[in-house]
């Protein structure tokens, strides 16, 4: 009988984010439902608030795992996932293991399934993520996601083989055992390997697999990758996919230790950056499990397999764990609590669930403080500011008290003039957005990474009929390099744009009495550590250990795409950057320059009535002493508000 899929219940911190994100949503939601039947000013809350919830809901931690062949990367999976089916879901033992790439994800928007794009795509200068934009270009499977044999089922295709000839085989990026005298993931076909001879090569490039999963529905999602050719012969896995990975788990095996193409898949396509993220597994030690040695004699072997690993990959050794996944698998179709302790399993889990809750958390906790925080301050001014106008036109009321229509005309005629002031104050706003207007497109213009984009295209091109390809590393190089003068130089102009803002600012504030706050100085940091981490991933793999690989032009070419789609997006996050950073410094302006022409219309009303009315200028004062009670409430409530969603507040919540 197929079981659903569960939770484990030994990592409760699996579950910890979910719970957490459903709370934020409910006070988002509840804040926002609030400011929307209040009378704030939309334009001063709507947009941040709507991007945090997008935030949350669409966020997403990856967890890579990589390993050469047969480490157990799949075992592990199904034990860390899909236990509670009660079978092996991925295909994995002897002689069967995934031959692509997998993406382990939950779209509730698309079709439980599993799509699988043909290997021959290789050929073509695409990038995965264009033909992830191709459905029709995929090969779907669709089954039943509440049947776990039929998942399973499906999952055989994973273990696709197709004969090619060799040259077809080189075409296709595999590196073929006579290259370099090392073992590879090609396997001659029968009747031997000579250069006539076919080979087996994976039917399929790459996996998507679409399921139900309570842990994948919370923003989980999984890349699983096949070994050192499939990592090489892909330069997105190991120049996009990974390095966006909160984790990777790093699996060898406990009889061997760290060989010498596990090392350098560790060197080639972890590299630095993915270190700290790194998680080393020494899987399969049941095979040292040993009954004639005991207990404690194999729990030091095991120690000094792990101590070995930690010294040779240099990560601590709290980041090695010793496990038989599976072990760990059987012990969760068993039910057997012993051997599931005792295989390892539950200490890598945990350590998983903190690192993807932390990583998940950290991330969203920034951003929503430094939201919530604004947005408040920025309500909270556009309320100070109606409540002294509101003030002042109660008092200006009460001064005409016991006075004649006379004076209340007086006042009239002040209001009008003050009028005239403010049309030059909006001809001042006029002008000053104009010219930000032309600012942010100058800045635009100047994160456009045209030129690095051009520089890269031109090699594409000349690389496609060069004999030996050559210059890459130096052009990638060129092209981080302009991208990252063009940065200095919007940032430049960006700071020219804050000093008028803030002039602006200054001069409404002195001139025009409006309580607009100085904008803040804005820098492309982000941007700009995405481009350093960039070039940095990008010189290291196309160093002289990729060079061969280099020599093949559907190769060279998706290294190149690949470097353009990343300079584009780092791009695309600048002029992001910039544009919220412009809306937010003149979202204040626009509020109070609308709020001053309401008030200014409710002052020469009032004045208008009492001048033409008699008994007007009591009902006119009580209604402006309601109006500021109302505001100064209101005020008191938007704080209220905002504490209640701020971090923090469940110990505010617990105090009360």
């Amino acid at each position: 009988m197929n079981q659903p899929i569960r939770l484990p219940a030994q990592a409760p911190s699996w579950s910890r984010f979910g719970a957490w994100r459903d709370q934020r949503l409910a006070r988002l939601t509840a804040l926002a439902g609030w400011l929307a039947d209040s009378s704030l000013d939309p334009t001063l809350w709507q947009e941040p608030l709507s991007e945090l919830e997008r935030r949350l809901q669409r966020d997403q931690v990856q967890l890579a795992f990589v390993a050469e062949l047969s480490r157990g990367k799949s075992e592990l999976v199904n034990a860390l996932f899909f236990g509670s089916t009660g079978q092996r879901v991925l295909p994995a033992g002897v002689g069967r293991t995934t031959m692509c790439p997998v993406e382990i994800f939950n779209d509730p928007e698309q079709p439980i399934s599993l799509r699988l794009l043909p290997i021959e795509t290789r050929a073509e200068s695409r990038l995965l993520s264009d033909w992830k934009a191709r459905p029709q270009e995929w090969q779907e499977h669709r089954f039943d996601g509440g049947d776990a044999v039929a998942m399973s089922r499906a999952l055989q295709r994973l273990c696709d083989t197709v004969q090619v000839p060799l040259e077809r085989a080189r075409e296709l990026g595999f590196h073929l055992p006579e290259d370099d005298g090392q073992v590879s993931a090609l396997t001659a076909a029968a009747g031997g390997a000579g250069p006539a001879q076919d080979v087996e090569i994976p039917r399929w490039r790459h996996a998507l697999l679409n399921i139900e999963h309570p842990l994948l529905a919370q923003g989980i999602s999984v890349l699983d990758t096949p070994g050192l050719n499939a990592l090489g012969a892909e330069p997105e896995l190991t120049l996009s996919l990974i390095p966006s990975a909160a984790a990777v788990v790093f699996l060898l095996s406990a009889d061997a230790g760290v060989t010498r193409s596990d090392l350098q898949l560790w060197t080639d396509h972890v590299g630095a950056a993915g270190r700290a993220r790194s998680f080393v597994v020494l899987n399969k030690i049941d095979m040292l499990w040993d009954p004639l040695r005991s207990g404690a004699e194999v729990q030091a072997q095991i120690r000094g397999q792990c101590e070995s690993v930690a010294q040779v990959l240099q990560v601590p050794p709290s980041r090695v764990f010793a496990l038989s996944a599976h072990k760990g698998l059987l012990a969760r179709i068993q039910g057997d609590d012993t051997l599931l302790q005792r295989s390892g399993l539950p200490q890598l889990e945990a350590a998983l669930g903190e690192c993807a809750d932390r990583e998940r958390r950290d991330w969203i906790e920034g951003s929503w403080r430094a939201t919530l925080l604004d947005t408040r301050q920025r309500l909270e001014r556009d309320l100070d500011a109606r409540l002294r106008l509101a003030d002042e036109q109660r008092m200006e009321l009460e001064a005409l008290q016991g006075k004649s229509k006379h004076a209340a005309a007086a006042l009239l005629q002040r209001a009008d003039a003050e009028r005239l002031e403010f049309d030059a104050a909006v001809g001042l706003v006029q002008a000053v957005q104009a010219v930000n207007a032309r600012q942010m497109a100058r800045v635009a213009e100047l994160l456009d990474a045209k030129r690095a984009l051009q520089r890269l295209e031109l090699l594409r091109r000349e690389l496609r009929s060069a004999l030996v390809k050559t210059g890459l590393r130096a052009a990638l190089a060129d092209a981080c390099d302009e991208l990252g003068l063009s940065m200095n130089r919007a940032e430049s102009l960006l700071e020219e744009n804050q000093s008028m803002l803030a002039g602006a600012c200054v001069r409404l504030n002195n001139e025009f009495a409006f309580s607009m706050p100085l904008p803040k100085a804005l820098r492309l940091d982000g941007a700009r550590l995405d481009l350093e981490a960039m070039r940095a991933d990008y010189l290291r793999f196309a160093g002289a250990v990729q060079w061969l690989r280099m020599q093949s032009s559907a190769y060279a070419d998706r290294v190149l795409l690949s470097a353009q789609a990343r300079l584009r997006s780092i791009q695309e996050r600048g002029i992001a950057d910039a544009q919220h950073w412009n809306r937010a410094a003149v979202a204040s302006l626009q509020a109070q320059t609308r709020e001053r022409r309401r008030s200014l219309h409710r002052r020469l009303s009032n004045l208008q009535q009492v001048a033409h009315a008699d008994g007007e200028l009591a009902e006119r004062i009580q209604q402006l002493r309601q109006r500021a009670e109302q505001l100064r409430e209101l005020r008191q409530q938007l704080s209220n508000r905002f504490e209640l969603a701020l971090p923090g507040a469940e110990a505010l919540a617990a105090a009360a």
